[in-house]
């Protein structure tokens, strides 16, 4: 049977210039695409943690805020409870009198998969606003003898919620002083 050239030698070339291609087009959106990370990043942060000029990375979810005059106002961190459809990304700022200063959940863009509608509502600034100037001590729902009130229809979401910021409060409030 004889070998037919063109065919592989069309193939071959084909391959190379799409990757080649496909390269190029990687070098030049890499960049774009990480500067976007860097900058939603940096207000998500400055969302949580107000009073913040300056961050500093501690770890992948611990910053560190400063003000004007370099001093730390507090600090932001990451938690990921698990809620009824998968963990619930969470960015929360402390001050540092140990208070919620802002609460930001991540988008279904995000990695977000509460239920549209019920276990979304968690991302609601009525939802959120009841964390703010809070202490560990408070961030319980109301029916655990704390002060948030759950989401009628998503309790589990909102308990997951309230769990990831207290555990976070309680991991990382040493760091304040």
């Amino acid at each position: 049977m004889a070998i037919k050239i063109k065919p592989i030698l069309v193939l071959g070339i084909t391959c190379g210039i799409s990757s080649f291609l496909l390269t190029r087009v990687y070098q030049w959106t890499g960049e774009k695409i990480e500067r976007q990370k860097e900058k939603a990043l940096q207000e998500a942060l400055s969302y949580v943690l107000p009073s913040a000029v300056r961050f500093e990375k501690v770890d992948t979810s611990l910053f560190f805020g400063y003000n004007e005059r370099g001093e730390k106002v507090g600090l932001v961190f990451s938690s990921a409870p698990r809620g009824y459809a998968g963990p619930i990304l969470i960015i929360c700022g402390l001050g540092i009198d140990g208070r919620i200063t802002g609460i930001r959940i991540a988008s279904p863009a995000e990695g977000f998969k509460e239920t549209p509608g019920l276990g979304s509502k968690v991302r609601e600034k009525d939802f959120l606003s009841q964390f703010l100037g809070k202490e560990k001590e408070k961030i319980r729902l109301k029916r655990e003898g704390g002060e948030i009130s759950a989401i009628t229809a998503a309790t589990i979401s909102s308990k997951a919620v309230c769990e990831g910021i207290r555990k976070g409060v309680e991991r990382y409030e040493r760091l304040l002083r």
